[in-house]
This record gives structure tokens, C-alpha cells and sequence, in this order.
């Protein structure tokens, strides 16, 4: 397995784990809808950060792994993570809060399973 796959698998078990933080998060704040969430300052900053980190991890990912990702590559990760980390005095939480609901759909769940259970050919015991 090349190195660059490896650091593949660690960038989408990350990025799971931060969409597992968000999901957590609004299940502590009992955030069910977007005016729930608009008041919350504090579910506010742990999802803006979780957002900016998982933006950060999707830069490192190869181009060919980002091809076999389309549902996670409609979430607006680099536009949300740029209004989170430079205009969060005015950042628009329906835009936050509409682009981590994507997040959350199961089928981004599964794309970024299926990179990190990727079998290296050669270890299928020939």
C-alpha cells in the first residue's frame, strides 16, 4: 500500500470522526432544526471547528479518492470552512447547519468506510 493511500484512510477515519462529533453535538443540545441551532453558541463553535478541521483533512486527500466520494464532494466543505474560520462574527448558521445535515446522510458515511477499508491486493494471501 502506498503511503499516500495510507494517509487516505487516516484523513476519512478523521474526518468520521469529526462528523460523529457534529452528530453528538446536536444530540447534546438537543439540536433537532436550524433555530435550535441558531442559538446555541456553544454547538455553534464545536461545529464550525469540527467543519474547518474536516475541510483541512479533505485537502490532503488524493484527487482519485475524491473521485469515489460524489455525495461527500456536494457538501460545501471549503466554503463552509472559510465562512466558519474568517467571518464567524457573520457566519449564516442555516448555511452551517444545512451543509453538516449532508454531512450526517448515511451514504457519506459509507463512501468514506469504503476508503478506509481498502485492501491492499497484494496482502490477499497469494
Amino acid at each position: 500500500m502506498k503511503q499516500s493511500d495510507k494517509l487516505d484512510i487516516i484523513c476519512a477515519t478523521k474526518i468520521l470522526r469529526h462528523i460523529q462529533s457534529i452528530t453528538d453535538a446536536y444530540k447534546v443540545f438537543n439540536i433537532v432544526k436550524a433555530e435550535d441551532f441558531k442559538v446555541n453558541h456553544i454547538c455553534q463553535l464545536a461545529v464550525a471547528q469540527a467543519m474547518t478541521n474536516i475541510y483541512e483533512l479533505w485537502k490532503k486527500l488524493q484527487a482519485e479518492t475524491i473521485e469515489k466520494m460524489p455525495n461527500l464532494s456536494t457538501v460545501r466543505l471549503k466554503a463552509t470552512r472559510n465562512i466558519a474560520s474568517h467571518d464567524y462574527d457573520s457566519l449564516d448558521f442555516d448555511i452551517l447547519y444545512n451543509q453538516t445535515q449532508k454531512l450526517m446522510k448515511p451514504e457519506i458515511r459509507k463512501e468514506l468506510e469504503a476508503v478506509i477499508n481498502v485492501t491492499n491486493p497484494c496482502d490477499s494471501g497469494n
